[in-house]
């Protein structure tokens, strides 16, 4: 690796030539995008940073151009397999030595990807926020030099926000027990409860916030109310006549299932994308469709982060998503070729009731935080011996894992019980209830937020108002117009009558 500057050599007018020469000859740029040179700025700098960029903005080249001006290792935190994989071999086609590490690798693969760490040769390197949670993997990344840490999809890391995981929780601590280097992270979607949430459990306060809007003029926004499967079917089909590429989002497996069916059914070569798909169908239905083999494919959210393909004109929201956030999310993932999509939400206010039903038993209660601590305290005794995850989860059957995960990750953030090597043990025995009265009080208050959400998503369908200023007010930004002129309230108003 050849030897580069430092982050004081980088701060100030040496950035800009810099950057400019390594966009041009490493990536083909002639010029960053807005907002992009504000960001690559403030982390050259050393500053703990967090850009939210709309989607299709560029965030990968935020961290790919100051890393490749800095001596070290950056390493790259990202939930998603299929987006490090992509984002890696990107960077190996472009010359750069870039690795993974994630659960995919063989044992041959990931003893040769930690050679190569050890050794000093990778300019980045990319892992899971589960891979972070290994002691033995953090002892490792100590060894090197590592410039500075991105946190890719950041608002997974809340749990205010629509996409928790709770294996995010883990990143501060590893971030610390790394030397604290400077954080980059990267999301399309942060409100300001969010924003605090991410600066809390990174234990960052200062961190700069930069937001270079999430307004897209290319994406064209409409809803159509509806109040049958009919009608919802029959614009289905008249929207995918013209053949353009499209996704079409459903709010559950068994609904995308019916739309996939109801899809091949009437004439319309359509692929199936959600979580339950053996995962070679899944990664094949992927390459499908990014290939452009087939021009439309039916998913839920689980076809979501990381899908890059430039020349989507059509996302469909069969049913409406639980949170503005989620909706934004994944309506942005049409346009990103920077000419027209069209982006349709068709609303029918019944199917307000699926999405009350999963916010109803999604977060753990008191009863349930209560069972795993003193579960995992009984089976570790008086020595508070270490007790296998394997053995652990059979213990709380029939408790959902996710359930499991989610508490077990809150327990371990707040220092109560400790994962070493697959193995828990209680941190703290005694009196603990009321330390778990307020995790339990966390989690009340996130489901109240959970709901006000849901209604602010049925509130952007159901006003009147210009869809891109509910979209920027939404977010926290002023918009610069009354009235954006291309979304289906601008294009037809609605008459009030006095």
């Amino acid at each position: 690796m050849a030897k580069r500057r430092s982050f004081s050599q980088l701060a100030g007018k040496t950035l800009s030539s810099s950057v400019a020469k390594t966009l041009r000859e490493t990536f083909g740029f002639a010029a960053l995008r807005p907002g992009q040179d504000e960001v690559i700025r403030s982390i050259a700098a050393g500053q703990d940073t967090l850009a939210i960029m709309a989607t299709g903005a560029g965030k990968s080249l935020c961290y790919q151009l100051p890393a490749l001006a800095l001596p070290g290792t950056t390493l790259i935190v990202s939930p998603l397999i299929a987006l490090m994989k992509d984002q890696q071999e990107k960077l190996v086609e472009l010359g750069l030595q870039a690795a993974l590490f994630n659960s995919t690798l063989s044992a041959s693969e990931e003893a040769e990807a930690l050679q190569r760490l050890l050794a000093g040769e990778l300019e980045f390197v990319f892992v899971t926020p589960e891979r972070l949670a290994r002691s033995e993997f953090i002892d490792a990344l100590k060894t090197i030099r590592i410039d500075f840490i991105v946190i890719d999809e950041a608002h997974c890391i809340s749990q205010w926000g629509h996409d928790f995981r709770p294996a995010f929780l883990h990143i501060g601590q590893a971030v610390g027990d790394l030397g604290r280097p400077p954080i980059l992270a990267l999301t399309a979607t942060a409100t300001d409860e969010i924003i605090a949430d991410i600066k809390l459990q990174l234990d960052r306060p200062d961190m700069r916030v930069l937001n270079t809007s999430i307004y897209r003029p290319n994406l064209a926004l409409r809803v159509e109310h509806v109040t049958q499967p009919a009608e919802k079917q029959q614009i289905l089909l008249e929207q995918l006549a013209e053949g353009d590429t499209s996704i079409v989002y459903a709010a559950t497996i068994k609904t995308a299932e019916a739309i996939h069916q109801f899809l091949l059914a009437n004439g319309v070569e359509a692929l199936l994308y959600h979580g339950r798909l053996p995962s070679k169908q899944r990664h094949e239905n992927q390459d499908r469709f990014m290939a452009g083999e087939v021009k439309v494919i039916v998913a839920t959210s689980a076809f979501g982060m990381g899908i890059d393909k430039a020349d989507i004109r059509q996302i469909i929201h069969f049913e409406f998503p639980a949170t503005v956030e989620a909706y934004y999310q994944e309506a942005g993932r049409g346009g990103r070729d920077g000419e027209l999509a069209e982006c349709l939400l068709l609303y029918d206010l019944a199917d307000q009731r699926t999405q009350k039903y999963f916010l109803g038993g999604r977060y753990p209660t008191r009863r349930d935080i209560g069972k795993v601590y003193r579960t995992l305290e009984d089976m570790g005794g008086s020595q508070r011996e270490a007790v296998s995850t394997k053995a652990l989860r059979q213990a709380l059957k029939p408790m959902p894992r996710g359930k499991q995960d989610v508490i077990l990750a809150v327990l371990r953030r707040d220092r109560l019980v400790e994962l070493a090597d697959e193995h828990w043990r209680v941190s703290v025995q005694g009196n603990t209830g009321e330390h778990l009265d307020t995790l339990a009080a966390r989690f009340e208050a996130v489901a109240l937020a959970d709901q006000d959400k849901l209604d602010q998503m049925m509130h952007y369908a159901q006003n009147a108002q210009c869809r891109w200023c509910f979209l920027l007010e939404y977010f926290g930004e002023a918009a610069p117009f009354e009235r954006c002129g291309h979304c289906d309230n601008c294009l037809e108003p609605v008459e009030l009558v006095a």
